[in-house]
């Protein structure tokens, strides 16, 4: 086994979790960036605490050698659209109708748009306590449009070699958050208020890294096809404009309809006129549930109702005395009673890169980023690459979890199980695009975001209480033993069901 490969290291990790050395066995205190102690680590804590920094240190690197690699093709690329400025009508009448595509115009306009937004964003609505110059808002646009076009490329690429949903968008997101929160380092922007700046940033090249992967997939779907790469790409604009508002409205749902208030049961006084580092005062939030009649949760399932007007809302971030979140005062008592928690990233909506990214503003910012484990990923990389290996592919499966790579796994399992069984058949295996496989392998892909769709609606459902009053309870499903068991034959079935689709011969309707 090679305990130094990217499948490897959380295995060894695994090994360390169970019996660790007498040196970690003897630490007192949890080596950073973790929480706890190795000891008492499980594989998947030692994953995020671990490998994933690791992880994160190796993308960017591989991201930034495949973008190294693929500078003839953007120059080519570039060139061939410096073409579409001095192209005549005529020579645009002739171009074949497969290769007609959106001139280059259009994105150099979208790209000062984007400069102008986001910098009319910072100026008219800026983030409270962050306030910038008008050249450092502007600036943040330029690195929008800098950091996009260098992860579009990257995003592309990965999507040619694992396909869309396996791309890591948020390790290149991370690499983004990495390199802006060193300039804010440097600007002496460290403030808490600059981590949401630097969010943003990072936000808007993720959602541009996204897009990238899914329209090299849906051109290269169309091409097979032979669409009209044009009319495509008219079709993504739209589909994005729709997508901000929809998305954006069901994230805005998710977050309402899965948040909820717990009491503190620890004993923690706070002098409003004199907070503690990393602890402000919470204002100019859209939603201020000091203004309502707050329901809190109690452990043993009962609710109690209080009048928000008694407390105040804080906000903890990098605090020593409190976790990051947001906290409800007591103004009589000045006592922390309440925690507000938000939906998305608890419990019943987990968002864990949010934890990660976090991790890297604050870590940054602060300068206590476990630059150590970052540059381990980064020399892996430059390694994997002297020795001949793709280091992008490396990567990948170096950051992402077992979980995701079990599946890939299991995919290229079957495939060999199909090309293996069609040999013995006597058939001739062949590479292609619109086989049995790819097209049912396609099938379950979509299948998959609709489900997950579905899985929202039914989290935000449990949520209302006529739901909860009218629901059919299956005890035996809440024992984890048996949800894994039931989770373990559903994917088995699908197992089966694409190595069966993939030996179907495809039926194209032709007499």
């Amino acid at each position: 086994m090679r305990i130094c490969s990217a499948r490897g290291l959380p295995l060894l990790f695994g090994i360390l979790a169970r019996k660790p050395p007498r040196l970690l066995r003897q630490l007192t205190l949890a080596l950073y960036p973790a929480t706890k102690l190795i000891s008492d680590m499980s594989s998947e804590d030692l994953w995020r605490s671990y490998i994933r920094p690791i992880g994160a240190g190796a993308v960017a690197a591989s991201g930034l050698i495949t973008l190294l690699k693929t500078i003839p093709t953007i120059i080519g690329a570039l060139k061939a659209g410096a073409k579409d400025f001095s192209k005549s009508a005529s020579e645009a009448a002739s171009t074949k109708r497969t290769e007609n595509d959106l001139s280059i115009k259009f994105a150099i306009a979208g790209a000062l748009v984007l400069v102008v937004a986001m910098w009319a964003m910072l100026t008219f609505k800026p983030v409270a306590g962050a306030e910038t110059s008008f050249l450092a808002n502007i600036a943040a646009g330029v690195f929008v449009v800098v950091f996009g076009f260098l992860f579009v490329t990257v995003s592309s690429r990965i999507a040619g070699l694992i396909g869309t949903s396996s791309n890591p968008i948020s390790g290149m997101a991370i690499a983004t958050l990495m390199a802006v929160s060193a300039v804010f380092l440097v600007k002496g922007w460290t403030a808490p208020a600059f981590a949401a700046v630097v969010l943003t940033i990072g936000g808007v090249v993720c959602i541009a890294a996204a897009n990238a992967g899914n329209t090299s997939q849906d051109l290269k779907t169309g091409y097979i096809v032979g669409a009209t790469p044009r009319n495509q790409q008219i079709a993504l604009i739209v589909g994005v404009l729709v997508s901000v508002v929809s998305i954006g409205l069901t994230l805005m749902g998710m977050n309402r309809g899965l948040e909820s208030f717990k009491p503190v049961t620890s004993e923690v006084v706070f002098n409003l006129d004199k907070l503690p580092d990393g602890v402000t005062l919470q204002a100019g939030l859209q939603r201020d549930p000091t203004k309502e009649t707050i329901k809190i949760a109690q452990e043993n399932g009962t609710s109690t109702e209080v009048i928000g007007s008694n407390f105040v809302l804080l906000n903890a971030l990098g605090s020593k005395e409190l976790a990051d979140g947001k906290y409800l005062l007591n103004k009589t008592t000045n006592k922390i009673e309440i925690q507000w928690i938000q939906g998305i990233g608890s419990d019943k909506a987990a968002a864990p890169q949010a934890k990660l990214m976090s991790t890297v503003i604050s870590g940054i910012l602060n300068q206590r980023l476990p630059w150590g484990l970052v540059l381990l990923g980064v020399f892996i990389v430059i390694s994997v690459e002297l020795l001949g290996i793709r280091s992008l592919s490396f990567a990948v499966g170096f950051y992402l979890s077992i979980a995701t790579t079990l599946a890939i796994f299991t995919g290229g399992v079957i495939r060999w199980m199909v090309e293996t069984a069609a040999e013995r058949a006597g058939e001739k295996v062949e590479e292609s695009d619109v086989s049995p496989g790819s097209l049912y392998a396609s099938g379950l892909i979509a299948a998959g975001g609709i489900v997950g769709l579905l899985g929202i609606g039914l989290k935000l459902a449990e949520s209302m209480d006529w739901i909860k009053e009218n629901a059919i309870h299956f005890e035996f499903t809440k024992d984890p033993f048996v949800g894994n068991i039931i989770a373990v034959l559903t994917f088995a079935m699908v197992a089966y069901s694409l190595f069966y689709f993939a030996r179907k011969p495809l039926d194209t309707g032709a007499k």
